[in-house]
């Protein structure tokens, strides 16, 4: 099923400096209401990175509407 919309869409490069040794990297998801309590966390390991490496993260919302599953399951194989 693919998104009705993505009102956010968010990416970004890092790179390990030259040199020394290799870091532990992990990216930090963490979702607040319109009060500012915390109401999930997400943690994902990126793994070591050497010196030199890079990587670039893509952090996207995606809206789902309900109307899009109907389509989707009327259109689906067999239907």
């Amino acid at each position: 099923m693919q998104p009705s919309v993505s009102p956010l869409r968010v990416e970004g490069t890092i790179r390990h400096p030259e040199g020394g040794e290799a870091w532990e990297y992990s990216v930090l998801l963490t979702i607040r209401n319109d009060r500012g309590e915390e109401i999930a966390r997400q943690v994902v390991g990126v793994g070591a990175l050497q010196p030199g490496d890079g990587r670039t993260f893509t952090l996207a919302v995606e809206i789902f509407m309900p109307g899009d599953a109907r389509a989707a399951s009327e259109g689906g194989a067999g239907g």
